[in-house]
């Protein structure tokens, strides 16, 4: 298959369809890997391609790693370990995502999980039927149970409950 075909782009073609994708957004290698994929290009032409893209600096895998990174938590709310599992998928390697990681601030970090925890325990509280124990304890399990999935550590989660009088 690494015949050329008409279908098949030429690497002029590809390198400025690559730069274009690329300028848009911080991608990683993979991601980029797999766009030039789709494009058709060549098996043989990749690898020439994305040195050239990280030559010219519009691939720089640190950069995409810390812009990932705060991107997920400022905009959707994640935490560490979600964000960690998703540079995974991206095909990060662990000093990559360990970089990445360290850019978040602690305080911040803090905050944003307050106001998630808050926000959804306002809507929890309606439900709560008083005098019920269980209803509370429930809402409890399910207010733990959302800010696990957002991705945010058990042990932390616990200790703002326990800080904001919930538990």
């Amino acid at each position: 298959m690494d015949k050329r075909t008409k279908k098949t782009p030429s690497i002029d073609v590809a390198l400025l369809k690559a730069r274009k994708y690329c300028s848009l957004y911080e991608r990683s290698k993979a991601e980029t890997e797999k766009k030039l994929r789709d494009y058709g290009v060549m098996e043989g032409d990749i690898p020439f391609i994305i040195e050239k893209l990280v030559n010219e600096g519009f691939l720089n895998e640190n950069r995409f790693a810390t812009a990932f990174a705060s991107g997920k938590f400022r905009y959707k709310k994640w935490g560490r370990n979600r964000i960690v599992m998703e540079m995974k998928r991206k095909g990060l390697s662990e000093e990559l995502i360990k970089k990445g990681i360290s850019e978040l601030s602690q305080e911040e970090y803090g905050k944003t999980l307050d106001t998630l925890l808050q926000k959804k325990w306002v809507q929890l509280e309606r439900k709560i039927v008083p005098d019920d124990y269980e209803s509370g304890y429930i809402a409890k399990q399910k207010l733990i149970k959302y800010a696990l999935q957002k991705g945010y550590e058990q042990d932390i989660i616990i200790s703002r409950l326990k800080q904001m009088k919930i538990m």
